[in-house]
């Protein structure tokens, strides 16, 4: 009888009923009902054509499901609460859930160095041994994203050649690559493939059976199509491309991660038996550097653990509130506003009694062209004067002429003018939004009043420019030069300094950053390949 008992709560679990308890009723207050009904409302009255869906989870079943937009903008096909998408990084924590796992079976040690595991992976360093700990804590000194070798085995031989710049544990640094080394120790200790691991030792433990543990050809057509932001305003499908490796392959939907949330809700536990013991679970969720766990942000002094995800157009963020009881997940196949999502949360919060909600996050950077009107002068007197003409565009006024400039990124402006181009202008603002100076290639302008901008040196013309990396991933790379100081900036991300390292250059911060940057391959006086941590990327003449 007990186990015909155990056997007829896991089914109503599974078809979404409970039994009635303490913590059920709380997740049934009219506080809560009001909430998810201000949930609803805030998610079916989100802007745009691209598709969100949210769910919200008590600790014993799913609440509500909301979705938005559509799965397909072309086709004009809904999303619905069955839409499937991919989830991108929040994969890591499910990874990290199989390492320990094979902890608790005694078959995995995280403090062992990862080469017990991996004795192909030798890295160059003159550091103690990077152990599974470092990995998963991302803590190791490992590169973040090796996207020529991203989801293939040869990246364990492609960081042969790489030096970590700190001993393990020292620093914080987001590794993709350490991830994916992850995946293919587990790998070699359960002499299966990962993707047939995770299957069978999460999703059929939970119930997942919408989701794929590997993104292929398989899934065309069976997922959300993914869009990826044009630089005016509109949306394009982003590129598809398979993806095996362990750091962020999987796809799924709101049920499901929704499934997964109340595994994270229970510590570890599940209506059939733990899926790791309450010991795995404690240190899968302690913080090491920067308030991360294993593949888990660990917020709120651990009352909550989340994290987000992105790739090929997706975006998603699972949220698990420990002291509070519910679970929030997010999933889009386009941008996902992250303003909505804390409004979600912090609401949820206030109806589950928990502390209030902190301050609401500043307004993003307005990009009106009014903001970036206004006369800027160069190092040697040059002046460069914006306008904007008669339909609210910007515009350079330059040698009697005025030339409209097109915006091409979302973050700083990157502009080019035709027909004396292309020429590419990026303007950098303060935390106000206001204009402070604008950079073209190697040469700086300044706001009016301001004191002169330093010339860049000589050697660093020829590095100045737009470099583009093969592969589905990119990214595109601008290096431009600021007050003097050589800057690189992704194709939609904010620059960043850089500092000379011998014959390299590296992030100036932080400082312990593992990235390092090469040029090379001079042609006509310029650097024809930029190596980003020993990933090339070939100039393009492109603004």
């Amino acid at each position: 009888m007990p186990r015909l008992k155990s056997l007829l709560a896991a089914l109503l679990l599974a078809l979404g009923f409970a039994f009635t308890t303490p913590a059920a009723a709380q997740a049934e207050t009219p506080a809560m009902r009001a909430a998810l009904a201000d949930v609803r409302a805030m998610v079916e009255s989100a802007p745009g054509d691209t598709g969100l869906v949210v769910a919200v989870t008590s600790r014993e079943r799913l609440l509500m499901v909301a979705t938005h937009g559509y799965a397909d903008i072309a086709r004009r096909q809904p999303v619905t609460a069955e839409t499937r998408f991919a989830i991108g990084s929040i994969s890591k924590s499910f990874n990290a859930i199989v390492m320990m796992q094979l902890a608790d079976e005694g078959r995995f040690d995280p403090d062992a160095p990862i080469a017990r595991y991996l004795p192909d992976f030798h890295p160059r360093s003159r550091f103690p041994a990077i152990t599974g700990h470092a990995l998963l804590t991302h803590t190791a000194g490992l590169p973040n994203y090796l996207t020529h070798v991203a989801s293939m085995r040869f990246l364990i031989a492609a960081l042969d050649d790489f030096e970590p710049r700190y001993a393990p544990g020292a620093h914080f640094w987001y590794s993709n690559s350490g991830y994916q080394l992850l995946g293919y120790a587990a790998e070699k200790i359960d002499q299966r493939p990962f993707p047939l691991i995770l299957q069978q030792r999460v999703f059929d433990r939970l119930g997942m059976t919408a989701s794929a543990p590997q993104i292929d050809g398989r899934l065309r057509g069976q997922i959300a199509t993914s869009y990826d932001r044009t630089p005016q305003g509109g949306f394009v499908e982003a590129p598809w491309f398979d993806y095996l490796a362990s750091d962020g392959a999987i796809v799924s939907n709101a049920a499901d991660m929704s499934a997964y949330a109340r595994m994270l809700l229970a510590r570890g536990d599940t209506p059939s038996g733990r899926l790791i013991s309450a010991r795995a679970f404690d240190r899968f969720v302690t913080p090491a550097r920067d308030n991360y766990g294993y593949g888990v942000d660990v917020q709120d002094g651990g009352r909550v653990i989340a994290h987000g995800g992105a790739i090929a157009g997706f975006r998603a963020y699972l949220s698990a509130h420990l002291a509070d009881g519910f679970g929030v997940v997010l999933l889009a196949n386009g941008p996902l506003d992250r303003a909505l999502r804390d409004r979600i949360i912090a609401r949820l919060v206030q109806a589950s009694g928990g502390k209030p909600a902190p301050a609401a996050a500043p307004p993003a950077l307005r990009t009106e062209a009014a903001d970036f009107v206004g006369q800027f002068s160069g190092p040697k007197g040059e002046v460069l004067r914006f306008a904007t003409d008669a339909k609210g565009g910007l515009m350079l006024s330059e040698g009697g002429a005025a030339l409209p400039l097109t915006r091409l990124g979302d973050q700083s402006w990157g502009l080019y003018v035709t027909p004396r181009g292309p020429r590419a202008f990026t303007f950098f603002r303060d935390d106000k939004g206001v204009v402070t100076d604008i950079v073209e290639g190697a040469t700086g302008y300044v706001a009016k009043g301001a004191a002169r901008p330093v010339e860049a040196p000589a050697a660093y013309h020829a590095l100045v420019g737009h470099y583009r990396m093969h592969g589905e991933e990119g990214p595109d790379l601008h290096i431009l030069v600021r007050n003097g100081r050589l800057m690189m900036a992704y194709a939609d991300g904010d620059a960043t300094p850089l500092e000379a390292d011998g014959a390299r250059f590296r992030m100036a911060s932080p400082a312990h950053a593992p990235e390092w940057l090469a040029f090379d391959t001079m042609i006509d006086g310029q650097a024809q390949r930029l190596l980003l941590t020993g990933v090339p990327a070939y100039r393009v003449d492109l603004p």
